[in-house]
């Protein structure tokens, strides 16, 4: 029997967690399996923002896609992709260039039988003017990293010719909120080894268009953490929205402006515009591709789609890592049953909501038990949701690499971070 090709686009937690564990089900028996992504590492993002700061380094917490492909009995190819044809069942891959610029690999097509969607979500510019000409962003390490180069740039100008640095940072959800945090917390690791507080050069301002910082939390946990931000020296501007963003300020809908000499744009999300190539399919207004009780896109049950660029149409889930996890877990562990059209014999997918956290920097941190725990809604924090949110990239890890290995990593942070204090 010829084997079927099954692909998966995107390498974060739902696209790696979902081929490990078909790869390891199957054993080459049914399936060929390909993971395409445009990079070649793979990252937990919730760290992304540790990657900006300059708090973690990537080359440290991130694992190597041809590595792991070896690992589990999986092919990886770097690239882009440009379109995605339903009729021929092909994904078209763009051209792949080095960091000189120098094409490595040309465009080029890929065939599928099945097809997995796993390519996450960016932050939504919602159209307005500026946003793309003078705005980072950190939805992906290329751009955590370029944000990092700039900033790191900027703050020693600032330090040398004894200028204010004027940072903003706009959404005040998770990534703003522990994006802000970071920075502070790296702004003084900085200072002890200068001889004067380089604080006094950084004017950080968070800017959210809601009411609250972080809105999907309790009342009680946002308000705690608004104040934990401005304690730290974080001004946080509230119920104001951006209108346009220009190379040195930002204009806001009142007729104010603020001066910038740089804006990282963190506010809400949507799906990759690649998506929109998919003929036929039915897409939410943030490009999402709508999707059946067992990720099957509409009207077509070659594709799948699973993490933040999906939209499950009967029960719509939060765009986070641990939605993304769980959904991986499920389709990986029924997909021989669903594509052979099984369905009565598959449970139904129950999202288990196990709560939220935040981390602002090594200042703060604030978590609530979700609905689906004995403690539903009861809020925590301090040291026992600092450990609880260091646990959550551990485990993502650990079901990679396994336990031992997990572990081991586990351990080797804990050394270099303990030789770099020496």
């Amino acid at each position: 029997m010829q084997k079927k090709e099954i692909v998966v686009l995107g390498g974060g937690v739902a696209g790696l967690e979902f081929i490990y564990r078909l790869a390891r089900q199957d054993r080459g028996k049914l399936f060929n399996l390909t993971l395409i992504d445009r990079n070649e590492l793979h990252i937990w993002k919730p760290m992304l923002h540790t990657f900006a700061a300059g708090s973690q380094s990537a080359d440290e917490q991130s694992m190597l896609f041809l590595a792991q492909a070896k690992r589990h009995g999986f092919i990886y190819q770097p690239g882009t992709v440009d379109n995605i044809d339903r009729e021929t069942r092909e994904i078209t891959l763009a051209a792949h260039y080095d960091d000189t610029n120098e094409e490595i690999l040309p465009v080029r097509t890929v065939h599928y039988d099945y097809l997995i969607v796993a390519m996450g979500s960016q932050s939504n510019d919602f159209g307005i003017k500026g946003v793309k000409e003078f705005a980072s962003k950190v939805d992906d390490l290329h751009s955590a990293l370029e944000f990092r180069r700039v900033f790191a740039d900027q703050l020693m100008r600032s330090a040398l010719l004894k200028q204010k640095h004027h940072l903003i940072i706009v959404g005040a959800g998770a990534t703003g909120v522990e994006l802000s945090g970071e920075l502070i917390d790296q702004l003084k690791i900085s200072s002890s080894y200068s001889n004067e507080d380089l604080m006094q050069y950084m004017d950080i301002t968070v800017i959210q268009a809601d009411d609250r910082v972080l809105p999907t939390f309790k009342p009680s946990i946002s308000e705690s953490v608004r104040q934990s931000m401005e304690k730290i020296g974080v001004k946080v501007l509230l119920s104001t929205s951006v209108s346009e963003v220009f190379e040195d300020h930002v204009a806001l809908k009142d007729g104010e402006t603020l001066p910038a000499d740089r804006v990282v744009w963190t506010a809400g999300i949507k799906a990759p515009d690649v998506l929109k190539t998919v003929k036929d399919a039915e897409l939410t207004r943030i490009s999402q591709l709508m999707v059946d009780s067992y990720f099957r896109v509409l009207n077509d049950d070659r594709i799948f789609a699973i993490g933040d660029c999906a939209y499950v149409k009967e029960a719509p889930l939060a765009p986070t890592a641990q939605s993304a996890s769980q959904e991986a877990l499920y389709l990986s562990q029924y997909f021989v049953q669903i594509i052979a059209g099984n369905q009565s014999m598959i449970p139904d997918f129950k999202y288990v909501d196990r709560g939220s956290l935040v981390s602002i920097g090594q200042y703060a941190s604030f978590g609530m038990f979700g609905r689906n725990t004995v403690f539903k809604g009861l809020e925590f924090r301090g040291l026992s949701a600092k450990v609880a949110h260091i646990t959550l990239y551990r485990r993502h890890q650990m079901r990679i690499l396994g336990i031992w290995s997990g572990l081991c990593a586990w351990c080797a942070d804990q050394f270099r971070r303990w030789a770099k204090t020496r």
